[in-house]
């Protein structure tokens, strides 16, 4: 609201001399008052009727009724309007018919000095308070229009999880369980949540607590028939002095994104099976040209008709290995190259992972001529994983190597042991619960679809460093 927004204010004193002051004491006082006179409590009723007004200033000792009677009556109609009385005495009995009236102010009238800059204060402040609460309150209705037709739960706990202060209709959704169980109890949330994963979700909870922001994956059994996967993120809020005073989050349902994420595993299993049977379905074409090459040189006949059926088997093979290669090579094609910076990849796929309280540190970049889609998607995994394993300020740095025949990218997190780091690119090897470890199975795929190699180090500060050799120029 600008400062010199108008103040309508309607007057109401039967006495026309008193009226004119006051009138002319306040517009002169302040210019943004436009005052509006009546010299009784029905000729205001009639102007209340008729015009906007933001406030209304009226004596008590009118003649036909006093303006406690005005009063009560706008209070029936606009229980929030401002409405300063004022009296000639301090009588103790009209102050407390005033106040439990619902008076926004009562003024004594002086029987001299100008009281307008003291009426102009009050009226300027009581105005200002209410337009500032109908804001607050338009915002409000707004804001909670917006969250109830939204696919997400949000949810505002205080900082100790104790009391919760807002949450919205889709938690019912997403556990089974109604907003006002949850404010009764406001952990309850975790008796939905699976055994498993009670602990991981307590975990973050914690150290939202302790002012890190959090993201954090966990099964729900919203009933005996029903289990989601729910993804929730939340972020501290911080006093002035820097207390965590509140937690504010989102909860979604991401058991879709799950089920991908298993169907893709599942694809991989069957292709493995498949490739793994390969030999088998190739013996006998195989076992066919040999037993035929070789009774035709035994025989020594030229274009022999043995020698023709071991030239079909070899065609047969060779459909084989063709068709092998053709469904080996689903999911891992790379599409059309092009050159684009690494820094560009990197610091689109750090902000595609969504990994609040981290940080991203692109110390160099070169040209890599690549399928950008699949290079970072790629990245993403590489940087997830630093977010997953590591703490929740996590720092992802990235950069060329030396001679500029690769990059890496790399974490402080805790690391990986030696002995684990020939199978962290192995399909469903993980460490974190809840993994689907697929993820860093992905990146070695795309890398060496792209004809580069990928190999895990130790990171200058002790976290984990994946390089990326992708060859000279």
């Amino acid at each position: 609201m600008a400062d010199d927004e108008p103040i309508t204010v309607l007057y109401v004193n039967d006495d026309p001399q008193l009226l004119e002051l006051i009138s002319t004491q306040l517009s002169r006082e302040a210019e943004r008052v436009d005052v509006l006179t009546a010299e009784s409590a029905d000729g205001g009723r009639a102007l209340l009727d008729e015009r906007a007004v933001d406030c209304v200033l009226s004596d008590y000792h009118l003649t036909e009724e006093t303006g406690l009677a005005l009063l009560r009556d706008v209070r029936a109609e606009r229980p929030e309007m401002p409405f300063i009385l004022l009296t000639e005495t301090g009588d103790e009995r009209v102050a407390s018919e005033s106040i439990e009236a619902g008076v926004t102010d009562y003024v004594i009238q002086e029987a001299i000095g100008n009281q307008a800059p003291l009426l102009a204060r009050k009226i300027v402040t009581a105005v200002e308070h209410r337009r500032t609460q109908r804001r607050a309150e338009r915002t409000d209705r707004r804001l909670r229009e917006i969250v109830s037709v939204t696919e997400q739960a949000l949810w505002m706990f205080d900082a100790d999880w104790s009391e919760l202060r807002f949450i919205n209709e889709r938690h019912e959704t997403l556990f089974g369980q109604s907003s006002d169980a949850l404010r009764a109890d406001p952990t309850s949330f975790l008796e939905r949540v699976h055994e498993a994963d009670i602990e991981r979700v307590t975990t973050a909870m914690e150290r939202a607590s302790d002012g890190e922001p959090q993201v954090v994956e966990y099964r729900v059994e919203k009933s005996e028939a029903v289990e989601l996967w729910v993804e929730s993120r939340c972020k501290p809020v911080r006093d002035d002095d820097g207390t965590v005073s509140a937690i504010v989050g989102i909860s979604r349902d991401v058991t879709d994104r799950k089920a991908h994420q298993r169907e893709l595993v599942r694809k991989v299993d069957q292709l493995e099976e498949f490739a793994g049977t390969v030999a088998h379905d190739l013996r006998n074409p195989l076992n066919v040209a040999d037993g035929s090459i070789r009774l035709a040189a035994a025989e020594r006949e030229g274009e022999s008709e043995r020698l023709g059926t071991a030239l079909t088997a070899l065609e047969r093979m060779d459909t084989l290995i063709g068709e092998l290669l053709e469904r080996a090579r689903e999911g891992e094609r790379v599409g059309e190259r092009q050159r684009v910076e690494f820094a560009e990849l990197v610091t689109g796929s750090y902000q595609n992972v969504h990994a609040p309280g981290s940080s991203l540190d692109v110390t160099a970049s070169v040209p890599l001529r690549c399928d950008p889609t699949r290079v970072m998607e790629a990245f993403e995994n590489l940087i997830r994983n630093a977010v997953e394993h590591g703490p929740s300020d996590v720092t992802v740095t990235a950069g060329v190597l030396d001679e500029r025949h690769g990059v890496y990218i790399e974490d402080d997190g805790p690391g990986i042991p030696e002995a684990e780091r020939e199978r962290v690119f192995e399909k469903g090897y993980t460490t974190a619960k809840g993994g689907s470890g697929f993820g860093l199975a992905i990146v070695e795929r795309i890398v060496s679809s792209h004809g580069w190699s990928i190999a895990v180090r130790d990171g200058t500060d002790g976290g984990t460093r994946f390089e990326i050799v992708v060859g000279a120029g």
